[in-house]
């Protein structure tokens, strides 16, 4: 090496003090990368969304156990009043859809979070079966409602090639929000009782309240196109007369039985046949939590490039590995890990997909009522699953859900791969290219 060559050598090396200096720019750089994909609307969006189900996320793995162990109301009561109550927010958001689509998502997300955060306060004192009817009312009509406001903001605020990725975003500070919710819920009402339960039930309604504040303040209104290209307003019967969306629709309630039962039923379950508490069943979903927010997002750009029919199948067989699972917590405990992880994996696939059969096949003009559809499936099969899962908690041999639930996976992996064919549910890309993953 010549005097010259050494002397550029030196210059161009960064010595042991630049070194962390690039590795810091380096890292402000890929963390701009991210953060400038997504407008600064969508960011807000998400941290609302983080703040409310921080909330709800505190409540949801323990609102069979509270009206059926502590407020001492049967466990199938408590499963027909919220699948009734279910069952009567699908009625609500067939009226609220229409509005979704005329004034746009943002107006009735802020409705259904104060309703929400309301019931969520009142479900403290709702200790006796009238009680619990009215305050499941209030809360499952907001909650049915909740979902098409918030899939048509986002979808309003996200770039058209982006949507997909936006609500993976949205869903991973879900995600963590009841990741995070559950951890706390767990560590307020371990070995408690009443009084501990209500500090959880008005911690919970505050943050959801706090949720709707940042989306009232910082989330902007920006309205979707409100009629076709003739000029023509949308109806109910546009969105019935598609019958590719409906045997969607189909498939996806027959899935929403088997997730369903992550929080309805097996919480429950684990408490009182697997003798695992609930700072235990918090630290389960909390793992759950991590594993979404680590791999959402790149699996969701994925599954966006993939084949929908064989990806749904893939989730439906994974829940129903997870189902086999439950039959052996009673004796081995360990089980409940191997029992979330299949569920999360199965959840990793499965909530990318809900999105991407709506957004493909739903027009501009329509998607409040599309995604009002989606959110009728949800909420009719959360019912539904609600409903047995009351009824078998009840039972002498409680167990026998999990066999039940392993076989009706199997049925719905093979009715959601009649989907793998369906050219408009083929991603965009794909359909200029011929070629396809998954």
């Amino acid at each position: 090496m010549d005097e010259e060559q050494a002397t550029m050598s030196f210059i161009e090396t960064p010595g042991p003090v630049m070194v962390p200096e690039l590795a810091k720019r380096g890292l402000r750089q890929r963390l701009r990368v991210h953060t400038d994909a997504y407008p600064r609307s969508i960011w807000a969006l998400s941290a609302a969304v983080l703040t409310v189900w921080t909330g709800r996320g505190m409540v949801l793995p323990f609102l069979v156990i509270y009206f059926s162990q502590i407020a001492g109301i049967r466990a199938s009561v408590v499963g027909a009043v919220i699948a009734g109550s279910g069952l009567a927010g699908i009625a609500f958001v067939l009226i609220v859809a229409g509005q979704i689509d005329k004034r746009g998502g943002r107006p009735v997300l802020l409705a259904t979070l104060s309703m929400i955060s309301l019931a969520t306060l009142l479900i403290a004192w709702a200790n006796s079966t009238p009680a619990f009817l009215a305050v499941s009312l209030l809360l499952y009509c907001a909650s049915q409602s909740y979902w098409p406001s918030i899939d048509t903001v986002v979808t309003s605020l996200a770039d058209a090639g982006k949507v997909i990725p936006a609500m993976a975003l949205i869903r991973v500070a879900m995600a963590v929000g009841i990741g995070l919710g559950g951890l706390l819920g767990g560590i307020m009402v371990a070995g408690g009782g009443l009084s501990e339960y209500r500090l959880l039930f008005g911690a919970s309604a505050a943050l959801i309240a706090l949720g709707a504040v940042i989306v009232w303040r910082v989330v902007p209104s920006v309205p979707l196109q409100t009629t076709s290209d003739s000029g023509a307003q949308g109806t109910w019967g546009d969105v019935l007369a598609d019958r590719t969306f409906l045997y969607g629709m189909l498939v996806l309630f027959a899935l929403v039985l088997g997730f369903t039962q992550l929080n309805m039923s097996v919480p429950p379950f684990l408490r009182a046949e697997a003798g695992i508490g609930e700072g235990r069943i918090g630290a389960l979903f909390f793992m759950n939590t991590i594993l979404i927010v680590l791999t959402q997002v790149p699996i969701a750009a994925r599954v966006d490039r993939g084949n929908v029919g064989r990806l749904l199948s893939v989730a439906s067989l994974i829940w129903g590995a997870a189902f086999l699972a439950m039959i052996a917590t009673p004796g081995f405990a360990a089980a409940a890990i191997f029992v979330f992880l299949a569920f999360t994996g199965g959840e990793l696939i499965f909530m990318p997909i809900t999105a991407i059969i709506a957004v493909r096949l739903a027009p501009l003009h329509l998607r409040g009522r599309y995604f009002s559809l989606l959110s009728i499936t949800w909420g009719g099969s959360w019912a539904i699953a609600t409903l047995t899962a009351g009824i078998a908690l009840d039972l002498s041999r409680p167990v026998l859900l999990w066999p039940v639930m392993a076989a009706f996976m199997v049925v719905g992996a093979v009715a959601a791969w009649r989907l793998r064919s369906i050219e408009r549910l083929t991603p965009p890309v794909i359909a200029q290219t011929g070629t396809a993953d998954g």
